[in-house]
């Protein structure tokens, strides 16, 4: 009844949060009808292109032994364990092969479905797992029920298509046995891929199906309350905020950094109250303009009041302003690009210093 009514009250679509939050704690869709399709489908594969030569290859050990039944000791058990474990042996490399597709299909058929991760939420032990309460609802559950009577519907469906296969071969593959035994191995093969086609598309269809509809279910069970939606909310707001405070902090470092190196400069390039970059050049101390501050708006306008205060030189240059701003970080030299238009409005300012000496 609680559970009926928590599933009520989940009502909002899960956030990609929520979402992925739950993969990366290993609670991901997951179809067993797939891996049983691809390892049927390998199966069959396999019996197709070496079937014919499996086939024979068993017929001839079971010829060997009959052969040479005069030839056979049983005089004690070890005789017996070595004769069952040479024929052990032929037969398991026989079928090997197609045990491995199996295996490697069911492999293929799990990490298909959702890509590997490690999820130590999931292999640690959990008390709820060994609680018979907590199995008996499981087992007994709405879930549980409808995987017993998807069980049920599968084996129905398979024996109805085995019957029907092998009640219309089965007096052509006892008419071989009547026959040249010679031709016995390929009826075999013929008669089981005649069983195992229809199993295989039967197992296609139901991977199709099982696929979506636990997809469905796995989306609807992560399906959240308002209250749940508005928590996550406020949880991923007070972290935007805190991440908002933690860039203010760092602007407010290097603005402070830049206003310490500002005395440092020789000429501010303004537009003229949008961008400011002020910048250093000594001949003496080699090298291109250091670009030691910039800013827009309000700090490109403390830049400029600074400067002007201190007799800095301040150049109105609009374009030149805004490319530098974008173009320059603080604390590097301006790009060669800009060694031209920089060089000219250095040599303006020299020029214009020079003008009252000369007057004098």
């Amino acid at each position: 009844m609680s559970d009926a009514a928590d599933h009520e009250s989940k009502t909002e679509e899960p956030s990609q949060k929520r979402i992925q939050d739950t993969i990366e704690k290993g609670n991901v869709p997951f179809s067993k009808e797939v891996v049983t399709f691809i390892s049927l489908g390998g199966a069959l594969l396999a019996i197709s292109l070496t079937g014919a030569a499996s086939t024979r290859r068993l017929f001839e050990i079971l010829y060997g032994s009959f052969d040479h039944l005069e030839d056979i000791s049983f005089e004690n058990g070890a005789d017996a364990a070595q004769i069952l474990s040479r024929y052990f042996q032929g037969v398991f490399l026989v079928l090997l092969p197609f045990v491995a597709v199996i295996a490697i299909g069911g492999i293929i058929g799990s990490i298909g479905q959702n890509v590997p991760s490690i999820a130590g939420d999931r292999l640690m032990p959990k008390l709820e797992r060994i609680s018979p309460a907590a199995n008996f609802k499981r087992i007994f559950g709405s879930q549980g029920l409808m995987e017993f009577a998807k069980s049920v519907a599968k084996i129905t469906v398979v024996c109805l298509l085995l019957y029907r296969v092998f009640k219309g071969s089965f007096n052509e593959l006892a008419g071989s046995l009547a026959g040249d035994i010679g031709h016995l191995p390929q009826r075999i093969m013929d008669f089981t891929l005649a069983m195992l086609a229809p199993v295989c598309v039967f197992a296609f269809l139901l991977a199709i199906f099982d696929t979506v509809i636990t997809r469905m279910r796995w989306y609807r069970n992560l399906r959240m309350t308002r209250q749940e939606l508005k928590d996550e909310f406020k949880q991923s707001e007070g972290d935007q905020q805190l991440k908002e405070r933690i860039k203010h902090i760092g602007r407010s470092r290097v603005r402070k950094r830049m206003m310490a190196e500002l005395p440092k400069a020789t000429v501010v390039v303004v537009n003229p109250t949008h961008y400011a970059v002020a910048m250093r050049y000594v001949p003496s101390e080699g090298g291109a303009p250091l670009v030691l501050a910039k800013g827009v708006d309000s700090l490109a306008l403390k830049i400029r009041k600074y400067c002007e205060d201190n007799n800095i030189s301040v150049i109105e240059d609009k374009t030149l302003a805004r490319a530098l701003h974008k173009s320059c970080e603080v604390g590097t030299m301006i790009p060669p690009e800009f060694y031209k238009a920089v060089a000219e409005i250095i040599h303006f300012i020299e020029m214009k210093k020079r003008m009252p000496r000369r007057a004098a």
